[in-house]
């Protein structure tokens, strides 16, 4: 029975998982919603980190940008932290109903749960808690990085700007193209297990 069990065990660990190629994109969030798409990024062996993000009406209109160099830290706090900078902008303008977008499923799945004291980025969780439970409709999604392209690109652009928040009132000239490639629809193809 043992041997059966282990034989069994082995083989549902050798086998390849099902993949399908999906062709996937930005959606328009519906009316009167604004979507917010954040991303951070990790570079170099010093753990240098910066995010990004944009906030976009049903109509795919810009209506904020951002980019931010944070110094050094680690891949789940600065997409915490391009979560908390987009909430916060969108607050600030005086958003009312908005859904964002992050493409770490880890970091939408701790937003989504109670944190406990210990966690290591507890303050930060709480931050952008405090921001969602505002007087606001407010909801955070995973999106696959095929869909957050805009905001991939910002937070590169946070990587070479001196440390800081930079806000964009229009978008930079390096991020148009994908600006008009979501406006078309454009899809891009990803594996999906």
């Amino acid at each position: 029975m043992a041997t059966a069990d282990w034989t069994q065990a082995n083989i549902e660990k050798t086998r390849k998982p099902t993949c399908f190629l999906a062709a996937l994109s930005w959606q328009y969030p519906n009316e009167g919603v604004i979507k917010i798409n954040t991303d951070g990024c990790r570079k170099g062996e010093d753990g240098r980190i910066a995010a990004g993000g944009v906030l976009r009406d049903s109509f795919e209109q810009w209506m904020r940008g951002f980019a931010v160099n944070l110094g050094v830290g680690e891949v789940l706090e600065v997409e915490l932290w391009g979560i908390y900078l987009g909430l916060k902008i969108a607050w600030d303008i005086g958003c009312s109903a908005v859904v964002l977008e992050s493409d770490s499923a880890i970091a939408v799945h701790l937003l989504n749960k109670n944190v406990e004291d210990l966690h290591p980025l507890a303050a930060m969780l709480w931050g952008c808690q405090d921001y969602i439970n505002k007087n606001w409709v407010c909801s955070i999604h995973h999106v696959y990085r095929e869909c957050n392209m805009v905001a991939d690109r910002l937070a590169e652009l946070g990587s070479c700007l001196e440390l800081g928040l930079s806000t964009f009132h229009d978008p930079p000239d390096s991020i148009r193209s994908l600006l008009s490639e979501d406006l078309l629809g454009v899809c891009r193809p990803r594996a999906i297990v």
